[in-house]
């Protein structure tokens, strides 16, 4: 559509795409070997063996949809004033104005000994970002305690720079303006001559 805003670039949560990569792939062999045993002990007249075999794989093709929604519906975003951090359904919206400060950097060094980064996971870079208030609670529930550490957050993202820029960008007129605010707020002292 002519006119219309672009839909504000989603960053996705590169933990839950590792944790894709790594079980999401064994749970779908657990599918296919739990539907090729499953019709062969069917053809056997083997009812009791066909139907664990079936079950193992109805929990193997759950377990793979659960894990392949979650890195698909996990993400930040930039939303004009907040900023979104959604995992699955759970989501949770921070103002601009309750960040300090933002920057992207490698995940290892970010977490500081706070939390263990997956192996696999070494040379990923992370948004980090410094908030405001120390409540935290509800974005250490949806994203969990590898990324929330007291008013500091550090998520791997794909591409975490381009989304640092956005929200420095952003918070540019806000600083601008309570800047502004302060030095209006300050009386002036004049200096007395010795």
């Amino acid at each position: 559509m002519l006119g219309a805003e672009p839909m504000p670039q989603r960053f996705p949560n590169l933990y839950d795409r590792d944790r894709w990569r790594r079980f999401g792939y064994p749970f779908l062999g657990l599918v296919v070997v739990g539907l090729a045993v499953g019709t062969i002990f069917g053809a056997q007249r083997n009812t009791v063996a066909e139907q664990d075999w079936l079950l193992a794989s109805a929990c193997g093709l759950g377990m793979t949809a659960a894990l392949w929604l979650r890195q698909r519906f996990s993400y930040v975003q930039l939303q004009g004033e907040r900023l979104l951090f959604r995992v699955l359904v759970a989501s949770v919206r921070v103002e601009l104005a309750e960040v300090r400060r933002t920057r992207a950097a490698k995940l290892v060094p970010a977490l500081d000994g706070r939390a263990r980064a997956p192996r696999s996971m070494g040379n990923a870079d992370a948004l980090v970002l410094r908030l405001r208030s120390s409540d935290t609670a509800r974005l250490r529930r949806v994203l969990g305690r590898r990324c929330v550490f007291d008013e500091e957050v550090v998520v791997p993202l794909d591409n975490p720079a381009v989304l640092s820029r956005e929200i420095e960008a952003a918070l540019g007129p806000q600083r601008a303006t309570r800047e502004a605010d302060a030095g209006r707020a300050a009386p002036h002292r004049r200096r007395r001559r010795k």
